[in-house]
């Protein structure tokens, strides 16, 4: 084999080798400098091929039959890979001696810890309000001891506040007993847990537990002689009677209505429960034996209050709240002649519930109604009594009649309640049985274009909207007495012409007492009190203001034919005719 054959045989140092996994083989040896390669010498070629063999073994060849060039790769693994496991089994080996160190010292903290926090406090620990943090029993109670005086006890829950301080001069507080009992309940074999709770604010060694048993019996082991418990129990009792008395312990629509939420709320009716005296004398007892500052009422739920009505139940209440709400979507706006008049909404309909059976409220009708009678009344002007300035500066008034509003307070009413159930929202337009022409304040002048007939000048004028003059002229009116002509505040019920007036029947001849024809009947009152022309009445007797009174009529207005036209073709049915004095 030449040279060059046996380098070619001789891995590639640059190259990772296939027998040893990526670890390069050591870089071949080069021959001596004055080693010679003969061909023919057997001498020579017997150290070639020793010289050869060895290299081969050394790079993991072994000689095999011509033919056979196949590596042997058994004694090669063998060889190159027994260094690195032993350098892998050092590594693996160092790994685990430090885990058994780290191991260790976290078992030493751990013990040391359940020694620590068996004797000590955790801290934020107090006791009677001072602070007590890694302190043991002896530790503890000296400083208790020294500061007793500051310790108070504080009972608060929805707007009720009071405070316990005592006033004996000798401390209430065994120290050096509360210490023990606190730090007896430190559960030292789960101090980490305990101890990452107290620095985290979590928790508190002498805080009451979540859940209280008020049937318990109150341990006041940890308090001296000096606490006078009934005294305490008396105190606390009077303030709780005193809170009381501003609350009726009943469920009311009133102050069960949250106005910010718009809704009945739970909340808001819980507002008129009373405190159980009891139950909360009791709490404050526990919350004191664990040398608590404060106590929080509402930690103990609805034991903390009497309940509504003595019976009602949080979920009673809830669905009397969601039955009232029901009750609270109608908003519509109360139209009268194309005029807001009001509003009923949410708010309105509270003074209309009724919580008679208090579990399930319902609308009460009747309340309802006369709501309705009491807004038609406001705005009804038939027959009230109107203020005004006339035209020509004369202050005058007048009641009665059958002119202007009359607003339908039963149809109104059934309007609202329909409105309500079925949460309307909207308009809603008032229902009247007579309107007039304008809607105003109540006492002022309802009508536009108006004949004002003044029966102390015997004179009438048909005003215009603008309260100019259309129309004017004296008149006769009815005889004083019982054919007074009627005042009031009407309208013209009919402009037909030519009627024949007939009077009421005479008992004694059983015929009507008159029957005059006219030419222009305009009756105001029903169809018995009107203008008429009255021919029959002596001209120069209608110049007179003093006529009516021996040649009056039955009722009615006499004027003579021609102003009697007049008006009949100037005015039509509806205009308003004021009559008074």
């Amino acid at each position: 084999m030449s040279q060059n054959d046996r380098t070619q045989l001789i891995p590639d140092p640059q190259k990772p080798s296939r027998q040893t996994g990526g670890v390069q083989a050591p870089r071949p040896i080069a021959p001596a400098h004055n080693q010679q390669y003969h061909a023919g010498g057997h001498a020579s070629q017997q150290r070639n091929r020793q010289a050869h063999q060895q290299h081969q073994q050394y790079q993991g060849y072994q000689q095999h039959p011509a033919g056979n060039n196949t590596p042997n790769q058994g004694p090669s693994h063998a060889r190159h890979n027994a260094p690195a496991d032993k350098r892998g089994a050092g590594k693996k080996s160092g790994k685990k001696t430090t885990l058994f160190v780290v191991l260790g010292l976290v078992a030493i903290v751990y013990i040391v810890g359940i020694v620590a926090f068996s004797q000590v406090a955790y801290p934020k620990t107090t006791i009677a309000g001072v602070d007590v943090s890694l302190s043991n029993a002896s530790s503890a109670a000296t400083k208790v001891s020294s500061a007793w005086k500051h310790y108070k006890l504080t009972v608060t829950g929805d707007d009720f506040s009071w405070t316990y301080q005592p006033e004996s001069e000798e401390p209430i507080v065994d120290g050096e007993a509360a210490a023990k009992e606190i730090i007896g309940h430190n559960e030292a074999f789960i101090w980490p847990v305990r101890l990452v709770e107290s620095l985290s604010g979590k928790t508190n060694s002498n805080a009451a537990t979540e859940s209280v048993d008020l049937d318990q019996d109150v341990d006041l082991s940890m308090l001296s002689d000096a606490f006078d418990q009934k005294q305490f129990e008396e105190d606390l009792g009077a303030a709780i009677d005193e809170f009381n008395d501003g609350r009726s312990g009943t469920f009311e629509a009133s102050s069960s209505y949250d106005e910010d939420a718009g809704k009945f709320t739970v909340e808001k009716a819980r507002s008129n429960e009373k405190i159980n005296r009891e139950h909360v004398i009791k709490y404050a007892e526990i919350q004191l034996a664990a040398l608590s500052d404060t106590v929080d009422i509402n930690k103990i739920g609805n034991d903390a209050y009497e309940p509504l009505n003595g019976t009602l139940t949080n979920d009673q209440i809830q669905a009397a709240c969601d039955a009232a709400n029901n009750f609270l979507g109608v908003n519509v706006t109360l139209k009268l002649n194309g005029e807001d008049a009001g509003k009923v909404d949410g708010s309105s309909v509270l003074q209309w519930i009724s919580f008679a059976d208090p579990a399930n409220p319902t609308l009460d009708t009747s309340q309802i109604s006369g709501w309705a009678a009491e807004f038609a009344n406001g705005f009804n002007t038939v027959g009230s009594t109107r203020w005004w300035k006339r035209a020509d500066g004369k202050e005058c008034a007048v009641e009665g009649g059958d002119y202007g509003w009359s607003i339908d307070s039963d149809t109104l009413a059934k309007q609202v309640e329909d409105a309500i159930n079925n949460k309307q929202t909207g308009e809603i337009e008032i229902s009247y049985s007579k309107k007039a022409d304008t809607f105003t304040a109540k006492g002022e002048p309802d009508w536009k274009a108006y004949i004002d007939v003044d029966l102390s000048e015997q004179h009438a004028r048909y005003y215009d909207e603008n309260g100019n003059i259309v129309w004017e002229a004296n008149f006769i009116s009815g005889k004083p007495g019982e054919d007074a002509t009627p005042e009031g505040v009407w309208q013209i019920n009919s402009n037909d012409g030519a009627s024949k007036l007939i009077g009421a029947k005479d008992p004694a001849t059983g015929k009507p007492k008159y029957e005059s024809p006219v030419s222009y009947w305009m009756p105001f009152e029903g169809n018995m009190v009107g203008f008429h022309d009255a021919t029959w009445q002596n001209d120069s007797s209608f110049d007179s203001a003093e006529s009516y009174k021996w040649c009056g009529s039955h009722g009615c207005i006499n004027l003579r034919l021609a102003d009697a036209k007049a008006l009949h073709d100037c005015i039509k049915v509806g205009l308003c005719v004021v009559v008074h004095s």
